[in-house]
C-alpha cells in the first residue's frame, strides 16, 4: 500500500467577500470527519443495539498558525467569516495527486492558544456543513 505525505495538502477557504483564499501555508494540521449519522432502530426483542445509516456528516477541523500579516492570512480570513450568515466554500486536497473535497461550510468554532515560549495558533477551527448539499470528493 502506497503511503503519502500531507505536507503538500492544498486548502482554500472563501473569505468574507466570497473569494477563495489559499491557507495551506498557515495549516498545522487538518482532520476530515466522515460519519454515516447512525440512527438507532433497536427493538425490544433485539439481542443488541441495532443501527441504520442516517444523514451523513462531513465536518472539518483545522489547526492554523496565527497569521494577521496580510489580508490573506488565516487569522484575518477566519475572523472575517466567523458568525457569517452565508456559507463559505472550503476545499481540501490532502495530497498532490488525489481527489479534492469541496463543500459549503460555516465556521462554527474558533479557538486561539499559545504559550509564552511558543507561537500563537488557532487550536481548533471547526467547520460544519451549511446548506442541504453534502460535500463531495472529485
Amino acid at each position: 500500500m502506497a503511503k503519502f505525505s500531507a505536507k503538500d495538502a492544498a486548502i482554500t477557504i472563501d473569505n468574507a467577500a466570497g473569494s477563495p483564499q489559499t491557507v495551506s501555508t498557515d495549516i498545522v494540521s487538518f482532520d476530515i470527519q466522515e460519519d454515516a449519522g447512525p440512527l438507532e432502530v433497536t427493538g425490544f426483542r433485539d439481542g443488541s443495539k441495532n443501527y441504520i445509516p442516517g444523514l451523513p456528516v462531513v465536518g472539518l477541523t483545522f489547526e492554523f498558525l496565527y497569521d494577521t500579516a496580510t489580508t490573506s492570512g488565516a487569522t484575518t480570513i477566519l475572523r472575517g467569516i466567523l458568525n457569517s450568515s452565508t456559507s463559505k466554500t472550503v476545499t481540501v486536497k490532502p495530497e498532490t495527486v488525489g481527489s479534492t473535497l469541496t463543500g459549503e461550510y460555516m465556521l462554527d468554532g474558533l479557538n486561539l492558544s499559545g504559550t509564552p515560549a511558543g507561537e500563537l495558533k488557532h487550536g481548533t477551527a471547526h467547520f460544519s456543513v451549511m446548506g442541504s448539499t453534502k460535500p463531495s470528493w472529485a
